[in-house]
């Protein structure tokens, strides 16, 4: 259901998403899902990384220098110490983030790369590459599913808005309906909808959902440089340019949908080690048999993966970390912006976060039983609890070494207690 276009064995990755939105695991799936996860951010990072530096260098004529980011303020102080070029408008933005930068969500988690080149000792901001980090993908992923959800409702409650109308003998635009028969009308088009869900009769209907931008590249193209950077995606055998989509007004700037073959044989010669080797096996993976997966999982894999390509003027991309169109700001009006806010849409939140919360978990899992269902009504505690015991992370004061279902009181206890 869950299309994650950059990752490579996706449709495995939205068969799993499928079936656990049902309630019906596989004793194998979170392995798999760890696999494709985890595999998945280790290798995107030097295919994305490869791409990144072929288009600067095109662009350029030089090997682009570039330094991790884990924090969004690392970027914002670069691109505001080091401008590419200034206007009054550029200075009265970098003056103000300089001077209150508390003001810019400088904390907020980021997984890219910096990318500048020098010209007579000073640094030139070139762009960035990202990986979306696990949480923003299940974030986006729920809204996409919660969108599918509200209106597949909506197609219902207006299925039986037609068949009150047939009852009465009149066409629907006719209805005069009360407010509080339309709610009703929706809330039990919404029973309906989590029945299907429950006895998994829905699942057979789900569509394929996709994430267009778990990898991505921004890149710093002024406008005459715009032709050169078509041409190198036209002249790429590895890329294929297959959109290309200009936003204006607030935020402005050029989205490219991009097609790009992946380096097989390089990724193959860069198995994990170090320090990467040693994540992968505190989240759950046999050391001694990382290479091989690894091996398998490249050599079975779809060919190509699918990106999107932002491509700004400086300006425009300053705007979009520090001005009127901040990246953050619109991330939390996003988030405030949802039409359907029910337990359904709480729950698939809850559980998109769960399933990749257990990728970087300790350890491996069996999940025969998913513990997060969307026809129950949950608590934040409860999830709380949940993504604690994945970590084993008490959720409580108490002593217990596991927290086991207490039993229950004497017979004779509940006989004498009160009404």
């Amino acid at each position: 259901m869950l299309y994650l276009e950059s990752f490579i064995h996706r449709v495995q990755f939205a068969e799993i998403v499928s079936r656990w939105m049902v309630n019906q695991a596989n004793p194998d799936d979170v392995r798999q899902l760890k696999t494709i996860v985890n595999f998945n951010s280790y290798l995107a990072r030097m295919w994305v990384d490869h791409l990144a530096k072929n288009l600067l260098y095109g662009l350029y004529g030089r090997e682009p220098l570039c330094f991790p980011a884990k924090t969004k303020g690392r970027l914002k102080d670069f691109v505001a110490r080091h401008p590419l070029y200034t206007n009054p408008r550029i200075e009265r933005i970098t003056s103000r983030y300089l001077r209150f930068p508390e003001d810019f969500y400088r904390e907020t988690p980021f997984d890219g790369m910096v990318y500048y080149t020098r010209e007579a000792g000073e640094p030139l901001f070139l762009g960035t590459t990202r990986i979306k980090r696990f949480r923003r993908i299940a974030e986006k992923g729920s809204r996409r599913i919660v969108d599918f959800m509200f209106e597949r409702i909506r197609g219902h409650a207006d299925d039986l808005a037609t068949e009150r109308a047939a009852r009465l003998g009149v066409r629907k635009d006719q209805l005069i309906t009360p407010p509080e028969e339309m709610v009703e009308e929706f809330r039990h088009a919404e029973r309906r909808l989590i029945k299907s869900i429950k006895v998994g009769t829905i699942q057979s209907e789900l569509p394929i959902l996709s994430i267009p931008d778990v990898v991505g590249i921004k890149l710093i193209v002024e406008p005459d440089q715009m032709p050169r950077l078509l041409d190198l995606l036209h002249k790429d055998p590895a890329s294929t340019l297959l959109e290309q989509e200009q936003h204006s007004g607030h935020y402005n700037a050029t989205n490219l949908r991009v097609a790009y073959n992946l380096p097989k044989q390089d990724l193959l010669a860069h198995p994990p080690t170090g320090r990467s080797l040693a994540v992968l096996q505190h989240r759950g993976f046999e050391p001694s048999r990382i290479a091989a997966e690894y091996r398998e999982f490249i050599e079975t894999s779809e060919d190509h993966v699918l990106l999107e390509i932002i491509v700004a003027n400086f300006h425009e991309f300053l705007e979009s970390e520090l001005g009127r169109s901040m990246h953050e700001d619109r991330v939390l009006a996003q988030r405030g912006n949802s039409n359907y806010r029910s337990p359904l849409a709480t729950s698939i939140r809850y559980l998109m976060d769960y399933m990749l919360t257990l990728c970087l978990a300790p350890g491996g899992f069996e999940v025969t039983d998913v513990p997060i269902k969307l026809w129950v009504r949950y608590m934040p505690d409860t999830i709380d609890r949940l993504i604690r015991d994945i970590y084993n992370v008490p959720s409580d004061s108490s002593f217990d070494f596991h927290a086991e279902p207490s039993p229950l009181p004497p017979q004779e206890l509940l006989a004498d207690a009160p009404n």
